[in-house]
């Protein structure tokens, strides 16, 4: 190589301190909607704990008394406070025309049954009395005079049960009759109940009953009442064993 060619040579120069270019950062990432979720769950079940704990400390503390006894419970205090009282009864009226009648005696009952006696004994034709006290009520019917009144016209479920002794040899007849306004000739049987037997001498006398029930039309003005043969063999003992009534249906 020439002298000259030398001389003129390009020379390359390395810079130690010069950098290369980086790549660009990439953009943050977003939270995804799951991860939202998840913290927003989380936070909800750690504030329920907290306040259910603070909630138990509460009630355990109002349970202390300054004294150190602790407290009775709710139904202790009441026992010991507050008298008892008497609960109030609401009656609810039927949503038809309904009646219960009754013959109603005493709460403690006499020891042996007796005969029919008393202000409500039958009439001497053998129209049963009844009353209007204890469970006994009318609600749109009217009671006269041992009959039930109706107000308004439909179909009428009746029922009557007496409560009789058996002497020896006797018959005993237990009917419910109706009386309208309407038909002249007498009142009419709708139901009845008959009874013949002699029983032996070597036997006391029987205790039975006669239940009647039955559907009939009725309508305004009519009556309806229970009438016994040989009366005098009704006894009273407690007042479910001898009820009259009717109700609409």
């Amino acid at each position: 190589m020439d002298e000259s060619e030398a001389v003129n040579a390009p020379i390359f120069m390395e810079d130690s301190q010069a950098g290369y270019p980086l790549p660009p950062r990439p953009p943050p990432r977003r939270r995804s909607t799951v991860q939202w979720l998840l913290f927003l769950l989380v936070s909800l079940a750690l504030c329920g704990m907290a306040v259910e704990a603070c909630f138990i400390y509460h009630l355990y503390s109002s349970r202390n008394i300054p004294n150190g006894k602790t407290e009775t419970s709710y139904q202790d205090r009441n026992e010991i406070e507050t008298p008892p009282t008497r609960r109030t009864i609401t009656v609810v009226k039927p949503s038809k025309p309904a009646a219960h009648l009754t013959d109603e005696r005493p709460l403690t009952p006499p020891p042996t049954p007796t005969p029919w006696t008393g202000p409500l004994h039958p009439r001497s034709d053998g129209v049963l009395q009844w009353t209007l006290d204890g469970n006994s009520f009318t609600h749109q019917m009217q009671y006269r005079e041992g009959a039930l009144v109706v107000e308004e016209e439909g179909y009428y479920f009746i029922y009557s049960k007496v409560f009789f002794t058996e002497p020896e040899c006797t018959s005993f007849t237990h009917a419910v009759l109706w009386s309208t306004p309407r038909v002249l000739g007498g009142d009419t049987e709708l139901m009845q109940s008959r009874r013949f037997h002699c029983r032996s001498q070597w036997r006391s006398r029987n205790l039975l009953n006669s239940y009647l029930g039955g559907v009939y039309h009725l309508s305004k003005g009519d009556s309806i009442y229970v009438k016994a043969q040989n009366h005098t063999q009704i006894v009273r003992h407690i007042s479910p064993e001898n009820f009259f009534g009717a109700y609409m249906i």
